[in-house]
């Protein structure tokens, strides 16, 4: 009974600390802000995009990416992490077909010690310096299954010139079509929230660094 009463004791804990103390994390609250005006230049903007057998999301997903409503210069990126399914080939086509420039990079294989979509995003970074990039450029990091909406781009930008960011994210909208993604899914962003709280994430004077995450 001792060790019960401590364990509820230390969950009670546990639970009064993330309610009153871990940056609301449960609210929804961080929005991207408001900019009036635009910058005075629009900075170029290299994508990075790691993809694993999306051949069959990349004709809805990477028109959507490189047809942004975006004044300034726009390119991206893709690495090809060990597709089977003819991702880079696809890739290829519609790199052909873009009125933007696209980089297919085939992807080498893991070092010890590295995650394998982590690694697929350095190899695309590297790239893009090499490349793409040039001084002033912002490197964009998104997944191929992200289907961009028009002015996405150009929101996330006015929001990191108007304050001088170094850095800013937006959380994409997730799907929940079946029974299964609208139990999992809320629970998924409950608990990167609760690792992440947006609250802290968005303050300086906070530690927790995920870019600045506002909701989408």
């Amino acid at each position: 009974m001792l060790a019960l009463s401590i364990a509820c004791l230390l969950a009670a804990l546990a639970w009064a600390y993330l309610v009153v103390a871990h940056g609301a994390f449960w609210r929804a609250g961080e929005w991207l802000p408001p900019v009036s005006g635009q910058p005075a230049t629009w900075p170029a903007v290299a994508a990075v995009i790691p993809a694993r057998n999306e051949a069959d999301m990349l004709p809805v997903t990477l028109p959507a990416l490189l047809g942004q409503d975006y004044p300034g210069a726009l390119s991206a990126v893709l690495v090809d992490d060990g597709s089977t399914d003819g991702t880079a080939g696809v890739a290829t086509k519609l790199a052909a077909e873009a009125g933007r420039p696209l980089l297919v990079v085939a992807g080498s294989p893991k070092p010890d010690g590295w995650a394998g979509k982590v690694w697929a995003m350095a190899q695309g970074l590297q790239a893009t310096e090499a490349n793409l990039a040039g001084p002033g450029t912002y490197v964009l990091f998104t997944d191929a299954d992200i289907a961009w909406a028009p002015g996405t781009l150009r929101a996330l930008v006015a929001a990191a010139e108007a304050a001088d960011r170094d850095l800013v994210s937006q959380m994409a909208l997730l799907r929940t079509a079946t029974g299964w993604e609208r139990v999992i899914v809320p629970a998924f962003v409950y608990f990167f929230a609760q690792l992440y709280p947006f609250k802290r994430v968005n303050s300086p004077r906070s530690r927790p660094c995920l870019a600045r995450m506002y909701s989408s």
